[in-house]
């Protein structure tokens, strides 16, 4: 099973959080409305909770997105991915919202209730459709720290459940992720020799594509670095992987979508695969 991002509480615990605790509660003044706006350390608990709801959610769309691409998941699986990705865009706008609440206030509890209510319904789909198994855990934790938000609106003091530390990649793992690394690095680097060669046969947007394929030459060697450095943490690496898995997607469907720099589409779709591979390792 993927190595968790976050420490997930019991179910029954967060039963009980959900449970009776909402219910006494439920009455009283909401914080973070316009008559009652967040402040001091419940704002700052907010913040803490509004972080680990958005990691939480990342992690139950990488799982399920990897699952995806390795063939793990039937077809009826990946119809989820769909409401899972809605759900994690919303988590993560709803973090930027709370950095920004000084600036821009909003209704705090309105916000967090429509989350909760879109996350039940697509947990309560996966579940009912017995999928995605090994996402449970994550989408308990999810209305765990929904639950705990709802409380900290409510008046009650709550904690933030505490950061899992992932341990340092070791063994067969670390080897083949540094050879994932090395390979990363000569792909994208032949990928910007060739285009050096060809981008006289492209002059309307060949410099364009050139500037961003040595970008991500020099990105990759970076990353090469810090896979060869002593300890390769999945928690400081992950993020970067997957920041360049993306943007590579990106630049991949940019290139053949203008019929640009058709010598590197090959060493693109390696590049592709090979940052696919490392990003299942440091999730794994």
């Amino acid at each position: 099973m993927r190595t968790k991002t976050l420490f997930l509480v019991a179910t029954g615990a967060a039963g009980v959080l959900l449970g009776a605790s909402w219910q006494a509660s439920s009455a009283e003044a909401q914080h973070g409305t316009r008559d009652q706006p967040l402040e001091g350390q419940r704002y700052e608990t907010l913040r803490a909770l509004a972080n680990h709801l958005d990691e939480t959610a990342r992690g139950a769309l990488e799982g399920a997105a990897d699952e995806s691409h390795r063939g793990a998941s039937s077809s009826e699986e990946d119809r989820f991915l769909s409401s899972i990705r809605a759900f994690a865009r919303g988590a993560e706008d709803f973090h930027r919202m709370v950095d920004d609440y000084w600036t821009s206030a909003f209704d705090v509890p309105a916000q967090v209730d429509a989350l909760t209510t879109q996350a039940r319904q697509v947990n309560g789909r996966i579940r009912a459709a017995h999928a995605l198994e090994n996402s449970y855990d994550d989408w308990d934790a999810i209305l765990d720290v929904l639950g705990r938000m709802s409380l900290l609106l409510a008046g009650r003091d709550v904690e933030v459940p505490p950061a899992h530390v992932v341990a340092a990649l070791s063994g067969s793992r670390l080897q083949e992720f540094r050879q994932l690394a090395r390979e990363l690095d000569v792909s994208a680097t032949q990928a910007h020799e060739r285009a050096k060669r060809d981008v006289g046969e492209y002059r309307s947007r060949g410099q364009q594509f050139l500037g961003e394929l040595y970008y991500f030459e020099v990105q990759s060697r970076e990353l090469h670095g810090r896979a060869d450095a002593a300890q390769v943490h999945p928690q400081q690496i992950g993020p970067v992987v997957d920041r360049l898995l993306e943007e590579a997607r990106r630049a991949d469907r940019r290139m053949r979508d203008a019929r640009v720099f058709t010598s590197v589409w090959d060493d693109s779709g390696r590049t592709i695969t090979l940052l696919r591979r490392m990003a299942g390792l440091v999730r794994s």
